[in-house]
């Protein structure tokens, strides 16, 4: 085990909205950590959304991970009393949106019927302004039916009327209320039912059989 050395710590530092947020502790790991869950606050306040507990944990979670560290500058073992210098750490300029931040975070909890729209557009609040298209856009898949690893999100390639694919609900065999669409990707369909409040999952190759709905 290397000797850790009491006169020395490590340092990194990040920038959001033009402010400068340092943290540093005994090992790499925990300034990390201390940084990344800095940064994220920071951009959960801006988009006013709420704080999640164990955001980062996870390879599902890496997209997000990923982005947080893109606010975050280089890791520099130093001094305690050494004064900080910000061009040392390389911190970036990173300039964001609300949308990406709540595409980023809350794209699961957002996932719902009643928030998607005839058009394919995800809403997050009542504004008309307050929506993104989801044609595009990367799915998350759900864990159990995701192909692998790198299968856990797929980019929506249409969009499809769900009364031209069906005569009744997969999910509750009612009628399929008007404007109601599916979302296509390579491997899987998702339809966003609201006549049972259901995100109704289906494997691509399984498209012509009503009873693979999930």
């Amino acid at each position: 085990m290397a000797k850790i050395n009491e006169n020395k710590i490590w340092r990194i530092a990040a920038r959001i909205d033009d402010e400068i947020i340092i943290k540093q502790a005994s090992s790499i790991e925990k300034a990390t950590r201390t940084v990344r869950n800095a940064v994220f606050q920071r951009l959960c306040d801006s988009a006013e959304i709420e704080y999640e507990l164990g955001w980062w944990k996870g390879h599902r979670h890496a997209p997000r991970r990923d982005f947080v560290d893109n606010f975050i500058g280089k890791p520099l073992y130093v001094f305690v009393d050494e004064e900080f210098e910000v061009d040392l750490h390389e911190v970036p300029y990173e300039v964001y949106s609300i949308e990406q931040v709540r595409l980023t975070f809350r794209k699961m909890s957002l996932m719902t019927p009643d928030n998607i729209d005839s058009w394919g557009y995800l809403h997050w609040g009542q504004g008309d302004s307050e929506k993104f298209s989801l044609l595009g856009e990367k799915l998350p898949i759900p864990p159990h039916l995701a192909l692998s690893k790198g299968f856990e999100e797929e980019e929506v390639l249409a969009l499809s009327d769900a009364q031209e694919c069906f005569d009744s609900c997969p999910g509750c065999n009612r009628e399929i209320p008007f404007g109601t669409i599916i979302l296509v990707t390579e491997h899987f369909r998702l339809m966003p039912a609201n006549c049972c409040g259901k995100m109704i999952w289906q494997k691509e190759e399984d498209s012509v059989d009503n009873d693979e709905w999930v």
